[in-house]
This record gives structure tokens, C-alpha cells and sequence, in this order.
């Protein structure tokens, strides 16, 4: 196997595909996602395809900002730059603490501009190394592994019905026990941590809450094929179709092993 020169780790790539969009109810998209420095809140329908050697961090977020509270798009959208820009940068050890970071830079805004007090977002994401993958959440947007046609979740919802699926027999609150703001007085996060090998043929989801609702892990599971981007689009456009109630993002990420023309 190929090494790179410099560390001596195992040489790998990374193919990636996003996309974000209002949903088929909501009037404007509260969401925000982001693949290395690229970060999108405008509707889309076509996703926005990347492939890079994976020489540095490279990083995937999503983030839902709080409905019902002010000014969603712009804590989803601040949680994302900040995080886009911070992340590349820290540890695998320091990821919990640049989340922690970011949550008080909130209060800090917030005490600013009292136009915006209460705003919060959740928020997922990936971080990919050539030796590991780092999954994070605070909220109940996800990230989940997607192996031999299953989703495994990786992340923690912070929620009253954790690892709540569509197609249960019980309704989900949509209300949250921890986020990036959210409060009109500092409160404090715990962020979900998980960590784990990078293994060229792996394939992350990452997605806002509009996706599970609206779709089972079954039918999310069927629509995740080898080319990303078609994937992507076929989540939303079925997302819709079930009448999605909330904004939609949706990531997919995929290890490959540096020289693969496609990872299967």
C-alpha cells in the first residue's frame, strides 16, 4: 500500500457530495453545510460533488438552525464558518473543545447584537485524517456509517426520543436538550464524540433532521448507490416527495484509497 511521504500513514482520498434545500413546507432554509471551506445555505437541487487526496483534515458539517427561535439561518450559518475554519486546525482531542469554543462565541454574539438573543443551531460533523475519522453532534442532526446497504448511527440525538427512525409509532418533539446557543443565558455543551479508523470503502451520511423525519433508515439506506451526488439528489427528491416539514442537508462522505478512480 501507498504511504505518504511525510507521515507515513497509508495514502488515502476522499469523494464527498452535499446538498441543502427548504423542504417542501418551510418558507426559507435555516440550515447551513459545509465540505472543507465550501458552505451553502441557498436552496439546491443539484448536489455539489468533491474528490481531494486526503493530505489534510478534511472536514464535513451540517447544521439545522433552531426553529422558533431568532434568527436560525444566522446561527446555523455562524456555527458553520467558525467551525469550517477552526476544525482543520485541532487535535482529534481538541474537537470537543472547539465545539465548546464556538457555543460561548455564541453567548459572546448574542450579548452584541440582543436581536439575535436566543438563537441556536444543532450541528454534525465529520472530520477525516488519514489514520481516523472523528464524528461529532450536539443537537439531533446525524451521522451514520453506511455498510453492506445498512446505516449504523454514530451520532447522539439529544433529544426526548434518542435514535428516534420514521415509521416508529410514537411522534418526535423536534425539541432538543443541548445546543450551540439557544438560550438567553449561557449554557454550557457536552458534545457527542465518536472515533474510528479510516478505512478506504466507507461511506458517512451526515444529515439534518428533515431527512429522518421525513424517511426511514430503510429507504435512506436503498438510495445511497456508488456515485454520491445522484445519491444525495435521490434523498432530497424523496425526502419531498414525502412531504418533508423541515429543511433538508444532506452529506455523503466516502474514503478511498489514493490512485481508486471510485470507491465501491
Amino acid at each position: 500500500m501507498d504511504e505518504d511521504v511525510a507521515g507515513g500513514q497509508p495514502a488515502r482520498r476522499v469523494e464527498a457530495a452535499a446538498l441543502t434545500h427548504r423542504g417542501a413546507v418551510r418558507a426559507r432554509n435555516e440550515d447551513c453545510v459545509a465540505i472543507g471551506k465550501w458552505i451553502a445555505q441557498e436552496d439546491m437541487v443539484h448536489a455539489r460533488a468533491f474528490a481531494a487526496a486526503l493530505s489534510a483534515p478534511f472536514v464535513c458539517i451540517v447544521a439545522d438552525g433552531m426553529g422558533g427561535h431568532p434568527a436560525g439561518e444566522v446561527a446555523s450559518r455562524l456555527a458553520t464558518e467558525t467551525l469550517a475554519s477552526l476544525l482543520p486546525g485541532a487535535a482529534d482531542g481538541e474537537i470537543g473543545s472547539v465545539l465548546r469554543q464556538v457555543n460561548t462565541q455564541f453567548y459572546a454574539v448574542m450579548e452584541r447584537f440582543p436581536q439575535y438573543a436566543g438563537m441556536g443551531t444543532v450541528v454534525s460533523g465529520l472530520v477525516a485524517r488519514p489514520d481516523a475519522v472523528a464524528i461529532f453532534n450536539v443537537g439531533d442532526s446525524r451521522a451514520y456509517r453506511y455498510h453492506d446497504g445498512a446505516l449504523v448511527q454514530l451520532t447522539v440525538d439529544d433529544s426526548d426520543a434518542p435514535r428516534w427512525n420514521a415509521g416508529t409509532f410514537f411522534p418526535r418533539s423536534g425539541m432538543v436538550t443541548q445546543a450551540i446557543g439557544g438560550c438567553r443565558e449561557f449554557a454550557d455543551i457536552d458534545p457527542h464524540l465518536h472515533f474510528e479508523p479510516c478505512v478506504p470503502g466507507t461511506t458517512y451520511l451526515l444529515c439534518s433532521d428533515g431527512l429522518y423525519d421525513a424517511l426511514g433508515e430503510d429507504e435512506i439506506a436503498a438510495r445511497i448507490g456508488a456515485d454520491l451526488a445522484p445519491s444525495v439528489e435521490a434523498l432530497l427528491a424523496a425526502a419531498i416527495e414525502a412531504g418533508a416539514r423541515d429543511n433538508v442537508s444532506v452529506a455523503l462522505v466516502r474514503i478511498a484509497d489514493a490512485g481508486a478512480e471510485e470507491a465501491r
